[in-house]
């Protein structure tokens, strides 16, 4: 499991450290929310944090970029996402952008 150093956070996750850690040990939390870059076609997926409790699915995920307390703020930061993709390189090519510039 990766993450983007300059990850993007939403208001309500209080402590980044926290959530990363509970995340690789696959300890439940409630309403965080994940953004990561897609293996697939797709920019990017979103998914409830419980889903990593499954081993499988923490060793298959992408390389997470962004943490979110509930649905509607990870939609509020997937559009931040883009619509910094869109002013930085002129394209919705999200995942090219951070992967370039985000490291």
């Amino acid at each position: 499991m990766r993450f983007l150093k300059e990850m993007y956070l939403g208001e309500g996750v209080k402590n980044k450290q926290k959530v990363m850690w509970k995340l690789k040990h696959g300890a439940g939390m409630l309403d965080i929310y994940v953004i990561s870059l897609s293996n697939g076609s797709d920019q990017l997926d979103c998914m409830k944090c419980c889903y990593f409790k499954q081993k499988a699915i923490r060793d298959s995920v992408g390389t997470i970029v962004g943490l979110a307390k509930g649905y509607s703020e990870a939609k509020k930061l997937m559009i931040m996402m883009i619509e910094e993709s869109l002013q930085k390189t002129g394209s919705a090519n999200v995942k090219e952008y951070l992967m370039n510039n985000k490291k």
